[in-house]
């Protein structure tokens, strides 16, 4: 894919990343975004994937019509949604040695547990800094990241390797 092609399709994935994250915004932490920035990583490879995890989480933290973000969760969700979009670029590694799509759907579903564990674990680390109650913010999102855990699982599981496979028509 030539530079040109990559830095278009970085754009685009990530106008699609916010727009999918407007799209569930009356959904608490029932997302797309997270898969959206994995794909990208694994389209894009590393840098890439951290690029457009970069970009589309800042875009969507300080424009978010239920108000920015503090400067500390929007630093830790920016950071962590970086970290997600160069996990991705291990995607294709994951697609040449899993030859099952069953066996591939599952090891995506676990990369996407791990990944919004650490990522809520993160953001809500960062808020629980910045209101001085780091325990009490953890105990109080505890049902909410539950709520993320599991439909990131179930999304990644049934569209990661679909999403991924349309690599070789780019």
């Amino acid at each position: 894919m030539t530079t040109t092609r990559k830095i278009a399709l970085a754009g685009l994935l990530s106008s699609l990343a916010v727009a999918l994250g407007y799209l569930l915004i009356a959904v608490p932490n029932v997302e797309l975004m997270t898969l959206t920035v994995f794909v990208a990583g694994g389209l894009l490879g590393f840098r890439g994937g951290m690029l457009v995890g970069v970009v589309s989480m800042f875009i969507y933290s300080v424009a978010n019509p239920m108000g920015a973000a503090i400067p500390l969760v929007t630093a830790s969700q920016v950071a962590g949604m970086g970290v997600i979009g160069a996990a991705g670029g291990l995607a294709p590694l994951i697609r040449r040695a899993a030859r099952r799509r069953t066996v591939r759907s599952l090891i995506f579903a676990g990369a996407g547990l791990i990944l919004t564990i650490m990522y809520d674990f993160l953001t809500n680390l960062a808020l629980g800094f910045s209101m001085g109650t780091v325990i009490a913010v953890l105990a109080a999102g505890l049902l909410f990241s539950i709520v993320h855990f599991v439909s990131n699982t179930l999304i990644f599981f049934f569209l990661a390797d679909a999403l991924l496979s349309l690599e070789q028509r780019l």
